[in-house]
């Protein structure tokens, strides 16, 4: 299965789900016949704090180039700061794609809050997320 977004910004293959497992690896009709019936597979489940900003990544990409909407209507606060709608959605999409590098390393306390902070934005921008 493709996932263009995912690609295209080089997502590492350790946090993509759609990417465990190894070659040639048993399970594969076994994970094959899960999504024919579920729509994913166990991978999903594995480590879902990647399989979370996987989906969310792919999402808000796709999302910025379809929806209708305008962005800077409506305005929430972070930190003490108001932000357009828009302005959040591209703060996640900056933290999803340096958690999707290499250079991330989530033993390291500051670059896991910064990550961490896709959440709390995620739950301010929710609500308002339709079109």
């Amino acid at each position: 299965m493709a996932h263009k977004f995912l690609d295209d910004v080089g997502a590492r293959r350790e946090v993509r789900p759609d990417k465990f497992g190894r070659k040639g690896d048993k399970r594969k009709q076994k994970w094959a016949e899960q999504r024919k019936i579920y729509g994913f597979d166990e991978r999903e489940t594995w480590a879902m704090d990647c399989t979370f900003r996987c989906w969310l990544y792919e999402r808000l990409r796709f999302f910025l180039e379809v929806a209708p909407i305008r962005l800077d209507y409506h305005k929430f606060t972070f930190k003490d700061k108001e932000y357009t709608q828009g302005e959040l959605i591209d703060m996640m999409l900056e933290r999803l794609e340096f958690s999707f590098k290499p250079e991330y390393n989530d033993f390291d306390k500051e670059q896991e809050e910064y990550v961490n902070e896709i959440q709390q934005i995620w739950a301010l921008v929710m609500p308002c997320m339709w079109w």
